[in-house]
């Protein structure tokens, strides 16, 4: 109920069909239909109750972030990768506990950190139902989220981009502290976001919207949360 009315608006200003959302939905959760979750779900509480986490985003900001929290070896870090952030984690050797992704990311990268250990929460969204159907049964053991109804495989944890989402879902199991590394939300995207991509590139008009979108919601959790924030600098 919180989440429809931010869901709607959404949906106003990105020209969305709910209707292929739920298409998506309903084919994650198919495809997912032999996996119990409840252990996953389990696993991820236990990652990040009364941790400090670090969730990364994409953004140009990432490595330089990630390379000045390995100077404060005083922190046990959990890090938790939105997407394609995961190839940046494997690229200097950091663990990846917990993957946020709607299958952008460089698969190659996504598939590794499933197999080494994180755990994997693949969202359905109605421009990814090709990837969810191709990609998802050679993950094994995933959980599943959507912005719209939930079901028993896919999960409604509130967030729509990859960045804001893996906030809300980090938030529900309380940590004790969280870092945003890589969330720059300028006019640039970090190169890790695309696989194609060597370099960080410009951000045309939609991926603006939607960075605007992920900086709001997660300014929003921010206010809402007792949970302390650290964001780190651009």
């Amino acid at each position: 109920m919180e989440w429809e009315p931010i869901y709607r608006d959404i949906v106003k200003k990105l020209s969305i069909d709910p209707s292929l959302d739920r298409e998506a939905t309903k084919l994650l959760t198919e495809i997912l239909k032999d996996i119990n979750p409840q252990q996953l779900l389990k696993d991820l509480e236990q990652k990040i109750k009364g941790k400090t986490v670090v969730i990364c985003g994409a953004g140009p900001s990432l490595e330089a972030h990630l390379q000045s929290l390995k100077a404060r070896n005083d922190l046990e870090l959990v890090y938790v990768a939105a997407d394609g952030a995961v190839s940046a984690l494997l690229e200097l050797d950091y663990e990846c506990s917990v993957i946020a992704t709607d299958l952008d990311g460089n698969l190659k990268d996504i598939r590794e950190a499933t197999e080494k250990g994180a755990i994997t929460i693949v969202h359905a969204h109605g421009d990814n139902v090709d990837r969810i159907r191709e990609i998802v049964p050679s993950l094994g053991a995933v959980l599943g989220s959507t912005q719209v109804e939930p079901t028993d495989r896919a999960f409604l944890w509130g967030g729509f981009t990859d960045g804001d989402r893996a906030c809300h879902i980090v938030t529900t199991y309380l940590p004790r502290r969280i870092i945003l590394a890589g969330m720059d939300f300028g006019e640039t995207v970090g190169k890790w976001s695309k696989p194609m991509h060597e370099s960080h590139f410009p951000a045309n008009e939609r991926k603006r919207v939607k960075l605007d979108i992920a900086k709001n919601l997660i300014s929003s959790l921010m206010e809402q949360t007792g949970i302390p924030f650290t964001t780190l600098d651009a």
